[in-house]
Formats: C-alpha cells, sequence, structure tokens
C-alpha cells in the first residue's frame, strides 16, 4: 500500500501549508482591518510570550479602528509595548482601561504593496507543497526500487500526486483572488 502512504505523506505537507498561508495571509492588511492582523502579535507578560489573543480580546470598533480590550489591566503597557514593537504601521493609543489602534485608510501604493506580500506568501505556500510532493515521490520510488511497487503503479501514483496538487492550486488562486479583492476594497 505504497500509494495511500504516499498520499498520506502530500496531505500533511499540503495541510501545513495551507494552515501557514491562511494564518500568513490574516496579517495582510485590506481595505477593512481585522483582529487577525494583531492576533498573533507575542506579548511578553509574566515571564512567557503569549499572542494577543490570549491576553485580551481583540475586536473592530469600525472598519478602521481595532479595540484591544486586556483581560488583566495591569498588561496594558505590555500589550501596548508588544504592539509598538512589532511595526504594524500604527500606534497604539491607550483609552482608560482599552487599547485602540486607529489605521490611516490604505492608499493605492500600500495595496499594490500588499498584493505583491500576498503573491510572494502564495508562492512560498506552493513551493512548501511541491516539497511534500516530492518527498511523497521519494516514498514511491524507494518502494519502486525494493520493488514493492511495479512501475505501473509508481507512474499512476506520479499522477494522482500531480493531480492532487493541481487541484491545491485552484484552491489557493482563489483564496488569493479573494484576499486581492478584500485588498483592493475601499
Amino acid at each position: 500500500m505504497p500509494i495511500p502512504q504516499a498520499e498520506q505523506i502530500f496531505n500533511a505537507a499540503k495541510d501545513e501549508a495551507l494552515e501557514w498561508f491562511e494564518k500568513e495571509i490574516a496579517g495582510l492588511r485590506s481595505g477593512r482591518v481585522k483582529p487577525g492582523l494583531v492576533d498573533s502579535i507575542q506579548v511578553e507578560l509574566y515571564g512567557s510570550r503569549s499572542p494577543l489573543k490570549g491576553v485580551a480580546l481583540v475586536s473592530n470598533t469600525d472598519a478602521r479602528t481595532i479595540l484591544v480590550a486586556p483581560w488583566d489591566k495591569n498588561a496594558i503597557t505590555a500589550i501596548s509595548k508588544a504592539i509598538t514593537e512589532a511595526n504594524i504601521g500604527v500606534m497604539p493609543t491607550v483609552d482608560g482601561s482599552n487599547i485602540r489602534l486607529s489605521f490611516p485608510p490604505l492608499n493605492e501604493e500600500v495595496r499594490n504593496q500588499t498584493i505583491k506580500v500576498l503573491h510572494a506568501k502564495a508562492e512560498e505556500s506552493r513551493i512548501r507543497m511541491r516539497q511534500g510532493r516530492d518527498e511523497a515521490l521519494r516514498h514511491l520510488k524507494n518502494e519502486k526500487e525494493k520493488g514493492t511497487l511495479s512501475e505501473d503503479d509508481f507512474y499512476g501514483g506520479k499522477k494522482h500526486l500531480d493531480e492532487l496538487i493541481a487541484k491545491v492550486q485552484v484552491d489557493i488562486e482563489e483564496r488569493i483572488k479573494a484576499k486581492e479583492q478584500d485588498i483592493k476594497t475601499i
């Protein structure tokens, strides 16, 4: 059963690459700011590092403002410092027991730069998936050399892996188009 094992190897790499891609594009700024833009900022608090979403409630108040409401009021300074160090293009404003992040509107140049970053992230995820496919092909080739897989089965498995990666490429293209539309929306 080397072909199902090769498919499992590829699927594990595919899932990891898609998860990484989704996380990366969630942090890209679009016309409407989303909590995902700052969720993963690491905050140094009580001697350990935690993601912002683990120490505060992060929500939108409008299309260009994010509200960060710490669960512990003593964490405001640490959260503010972490946001400043993350260099996301906005300075935090402490508003009583909350932190407000007011983002300026995106201009055309910034939108185009963000789209370039989006395509670079997509290419990196494609590379990760091709590496997973190559690892699965090595598995099939080893099985063929051992004699547990026939030549026809090897080429059938190779074709199957190519079909799987083609389906994922279409999925990535759809995600890119959706994110591009989101970035271009004013």
